[in-house]
């Protein structure tokens, strides 16, 4: 927690490497949806991405300025800004992410958490929900229990291409359950596939 007399947390930094972290974790969170990282540096991440996302909804000149003198590679988080967060939230007048806790981590004890962008294609209720209903799906049951059907209905009705996403978060699901694997070494090898997808259709063109 900041001392006191503190306005922030200052993460065992000086102003400038603490600005610099700050600029870094934001800029992941906003081209990849999701971040882990300590508790400390969630807490004071999330203040930042709130900011950033009101300013994108708001379309002002100030507001422009201040995001491109934040964010380290302005012409992707920009882009992603106003063409996806903007529109993803605009009926939202606030409460953009979503802070969760997780075990602390190992070599230090530190307190660990996953900040989050909600309704992205890496929303934690999206990935809970796709899991309970693969599971019931392995098993054959043909209902699935009240807290997935809400979790699903909210899913279809509040984000883009809702349906499609949860279907395909299934099918990964059902994948990793027959597989007898670990969820890890199932998605290096759907990340390994993609990568070689991508470098064939490169050759080709």
């Amino acid at each position: 927690m900041p001392s006191q007399g503190q306005a922030h947390r200052t993460l065992g930094r000086a102003s400038g490497p603490r600005r610099a972290l700050l600029r870094q974790l934001v800029t992941s969170l906003i081209e990849h949806d999701s971040i882990t990282t300590t508790y400390a540096r969630a807490k004071e991440t999330q203040p930042l991405i709130e900011k950033l996302i009101t300013h994108a909804k708001d379309r002002t000149v100030a507001g422009r300025k201040y995001i491109y003198g934040l964010v380290f590679n302005p012409a992707l988080s920009m882009k992603k800004l106003y063409d996806d967060l903007a529109v993803r939230y605009k009926e939202r007048t606030g409460g953009y992410t979503r802070l969760l806790h997780l075990e602390p981590r190992d070599r230090d004890a530190a307190p660990m958490a996953v900040l989050e962008l909600l309704g992205g294609p890496k929303d934690l209720r999206l990935y809970l929900t796709a899991k309970a209903i693969a599971r019931a799906e392995v098993l054959g049951k043909t209902k699935l229990d009240m807290a997935t059907t809400l979790n699903k209905r909210k899913i279809v009705a509040n984000m883009e291409n809702g349906e499609q996403l949860l279907r395909e978060k299934v099918e990964l699901m059902k994948r990793i359950y027959h597989s007898g694997r670990s969820s890890q070494d199932v998605l290096m090898d759907i990340s390994d596939d993609a990568k070689r997808e991508a470098e064939e259709k490169s050759i080709s063109k």
